[in-house]
């Protein structure tokens, strides 16, 4: 199965339902705004947030691109 990763610019209640549906989609999500990244329910992967502090849900930049490498697909919304 491929890997899938979900660039969120938006915060997630602006996303319209149509495009993005966090229960039927199967990859990680990052949080590239602030927006609440322990709020975002998401059952198909794991949540990260882009900050600059080092909490257990945080990615720096450098992680990210090392991830963006890592997944077949990179969605940005």
């Amino acid at each position: 199965m491929k890997k899938t990763l979900y660039l969120l610019r938006k915060p997630p209640e602006r996303i319209d339902p149509a495009v993005f549906h966090p229960s039927e989609s199967q990859g990680d999500v990052v949080l590239l705004e602030e927006s609440g990244g322990r709020m975002f329910p998401h059952a198909g992967g794991v949540v990260f947030s882009l900050r600059d502090d080092r909490a257990d849900d945080a990615l720096t930049y450098d992680d990210l691109v090392k991830k963006i490498f890592e997944y077949d697909r990179t969605v940005v919304i």
